[in-house]
Formats: C-alpha cells, structure tokens, sequence
C-alpha cells in the first residue's frame, strides 16, 4: 500500500513541477529581464528533484500556482508562511501554543514560500521545523476545522 501512496505523491510532484514550469515561463516571456528566468533555468537544468516531497510544502506551492503568472510569481517570491490562508499554513503545536512552523534545508530556517524549493538542487528534502530548528509535526488545519463544525 505505502508503494501506491508514493507513486500518487510523485504523480502530484511532477504535475507541481510542470506547473511550475509553466508559470515561470509565461512570466520571463511576458516580464523579461526581472532574473526570474535564472530560477527558471535552475529547475528546467536540474528538473523535478528541486521540488519538495513533503505534502504540506507541496499543498502551499500548489495555492500559490493557482493563480496567473504574475501574481504567482509575487506570491511564490514574498509570501511568508504567517501570511498563507489558515488550510494551508503550516502550524505546529509547541508545548501549549501553536506556533506558524518554519522550512529547514542545509541549516538554513525560513518562513518564506520560495525556499520550499530546492533552486541550490542540492536534492535534500526539507523539514518543518521551528524557529530554533527543531524538528516540528505539521497540524492537519482543515481537519480542526471540520472538527468544529
């Protein structure tokens, strides 16, 4: 069973990634000399392995791309992750409080949406972490949601 669940996340990873493509090419075309098209020639170069496997990381990319290019682009660039819809922002609880989790790759912590993106292809997965670095547990948001209603 675990087999099937990891080819749907890889089939979910590559539609993502095209995405992506997609988004990024329609904005060097329409918007040329803005530098995204390095960021486009890092992921068309180093291909899919510089998205993130995590289903969180990839549920966040997936609203950020859900709108046209230019917007996406902005939205992928300078979002944090406080400022993402409560479905999709990646809360952790920490002892009593829940706090807004952080993205961990190499050592280096982010609360940005473009670094759920691997665009050093290093090809390490990231982790959600806290501010400190520590190793944190993504809470399912909708799931508390529902559980309210």
């Amino acid at each position: 069973m675990k087999n099937k669940a990891t080819k749907i996340l890889e089939a979910k990873d590559l539609q993502l990634y095209k995405t992506m493509l997609r988004t990024l090419g329609d904005y060097i075309v329409n918007v040329p000399m803005t530098g995204i098209d390095r960021l486009f020639n890092t992921i068309v170069e180093k291909g899919a392995q510089v998205m993130p496997k995590d289903k969180n990381a990839i549920d966040i990319l997936w609203w950020v791309l859900s709108c046209d290019s230019p917007a996406a682009v902005h939205k992928m660039l300078n979002t944090r992750f406080s400022d993402l819809p409560v479905g999709i922002r990646p809360m952790a609880k920490q002892k009593q409080r829940h706090i807004v989790a952080s993205w961990s790759r190499d050592d280096v912590i982010s609360d940005r949406v473009k670094d759920l993106v691997d665009w050093a292809a290093t090809g390490k997965n990231g982790t959600w972490t806290d501010i400190d670095g520590k190793k944190v547990e993504i809470i399912d948001m909708n799931a508390r949601e529902e559980e309210n209603e």
